[in-house]
């Protein structure tokens, strides 16, 4: 057998560098877009941090930070500062609980009144109505409703004051996307330049997942939970969904949600089913997707398209789906 001529043997031994170097260098690629996944459950939710490449002391980073929050802003542990406000009225706060409160108003605003933190009194009523399997009266949901208006609170300073006795706050509405929030910029000061940090449904998504792959996420089908309803694509920035079908109950043969409308003292269901945000920042898509659940498809769509950078997806009775004029920059094809 005949071996190659000079000039063939001169391409194979030019050729066969290239491949290999082409070869490592893929693979190299391929290892660093497999993301260390950890899970955690924290402020009674699963909490997954994906962090491509990264050490086991970054991601334990990342959940202190949420952690933290939990501990600063939890109604379940009697020592938090949100507890100890809630029982004495008034309370010297850290920089980040006053941080949040400031923020949760300014939401307030903008839903006028639709996302109120202060919905805590209402939020106990219908808790209890769950547990006594009856519906509050309409006495009971007034008495509540005066303790309720994000108006009456009060910040000096570091001192968070309520300006009327009994009222209460819940920050459940947005303290899981400000712990997202916290858990990036506890990443990004290690060096981290892609993650995905899902704290129950309330997400960021940091860089991408690969060399032109965005991080992909499901958005969940408000009335068959073994559906993905669809898939979108993102790469720095917040989702929410708000729905009623996650926790819900039935009482005398209606349909109730975890979710109150602070402006009505009822709980809001079947419209809409299921509202997703996408924005700048998990805080803003977690306190939007609350706020425009409250309001309904028409004005929550009206307020999604009044905000620069916001996008959202509406599902409401009959599987209806509105979505914002930006909303397919984000569809996955």
């Amino acid at each position: 057998m005949k071996s190659p001529p000079r000039s063939a043997r001169k391409i194979i031994w030019i050729i066969l560098p290239i491949a290999l170097i082409l070869l490592v260098t893929w693979t190299t690629l391929k290892l660093r877009v497999q993301p260390l996944k950890r899970t955690e459950m924290i402020m009674g939710t699963v909490v997954e941090i994906s962090v491509i490449p990264a050490d086991e002391e970054t991601i334990k980073e990342a959940f202190d930070a949420i952690k933290k929050v939990d501990e600063l802003m939890s109604t379940y542990k009697p020592e938090s500062e949100v507890s100890i406000l809630n029982r004495q009225g008034e309370n010297h706060l850290s920089p980040q609980t006053s941080q949040i409160i400031q923020e949760a108003i300014k939401f307030s605003e903008m839903t006028e009144g639709a996302f109120d933190i202060t919905c805590r009194p209402l939020i106990n009523l219908w808790k209890r109505a769950k547990k006594e399997a009856k519906i509050p009266t309409l006495q009971e949901i007034e008495e509540a409703k005066r303790l309720v208006s994000y108006k009456k609170i009060a910040l000096e300073d570091d001192l968070v004051k309520f300006q009327q006795p009994g009222m209460q706050i819940d920050l459940g509405g947005i303290a899981k996307g400000w712990a997202v929030d916290k858990a990036i910029q506890a990443l990004k000061k290690r060096g981290v330049r892609a993650a995905l940090v899902n704290a129950g449904g309330d997400l960021y998504a940091l860089g991408r997942r690969g060399l032109w792959k965005k991080w992909e996420v499901g958005i969940q089908h408000p009335r068959d939970q073994e559906k993905i309803l669809t898939t979108i694509e993102v790469s720095d920035k917040g989702v929410a969904t708000s729905g009623d079908y996650r926790r819900y109950f039935t009482l005398e043969g209606r349909r109730f949600s975890h979710i109150v409308d602070p402006r009505t003292g009822e709980t809001v269901a079947e419209v809409p089913m299921s509202v997703t945000v996408v924005a700048p920042d998990a805080t803003t898509a977690d306190a939007l997707a609350t706020g425009i659940f409250v309001l309904g498809p028409e004005e929550g769509m009206r307020l999604i398209e009044s905000l620069p950078g916001i996008e959202g997806l509406i599902v409401s009775e009959g599987m209806r789906m509105d979505s914002s004029s930006g909303w397919g920059e984000f569809q996955k094809q």
